[in-house]
């Protein structure tokens, strides 16, 4: 699935400190970004069928900025905004990220690659983390 979204701001830009309570607060760009990206891409989302996607999952972004900007700042925005408005895991599950500056492109693409709902899967892949869960359990209980 591959999603066209409006730039995300620079890490450095999403979130501000009250130096009064040394409380951290999403910035007032940040929040109209998310407001304005989870539109654009939870419509994208629909239009693909809302498949959910199971680990492992490989991004690849794609950013249309210039050289005055890192790449490396906009993928925290994205990631998370993934995670909060599509059938996606958290993004410690991603084990492939890939991030490249293509300025003939206007934003942020995104694409998932994963496994998805209904989509075959390795008996491996299913019974791995049920054993792993289990064999927890019995570490816990020795202990």
């Amino acid at each position: 699935m591959t999603f066209d979204l409006p730039m995300p701001p620079s890490v450095n830009a999403l979130f501000g400190t009250n130096w009064k309570t040394k409380r951290r607060f999403a910035s007032k760009a940040y929040e109209q970004w998310q407001a304005r990206a989870g539109e654009v891409l939870r419509s994208q989302y629909a239009a693909f069928g809302a498949p959910g996607v199971h680990a492992p999952v490989k991004l690849t972004i794609k950013l249309g900025v210039n050289y005055q900007s890192d790449i490396a700042n906009r993928e925290k925005a994205l990631t998370d905004l993934l995670v909060a408005h599509i059938d996606m895991p958290d993004d410690r599950y991603i084990d492939v990220l890939h991030i490249e500056r293509d300025q003939s492109i206007e934003g942020a693409r995104v694409t998932i690659e994963g496994s998805y709902a209904g989509e075959a899967r390795s008996i491996g892949e299913i019974i791995k983390p049920i054993v792993d869960c289990v064999t927890e359990q019995q570490i816990g209980e020795a202990a």
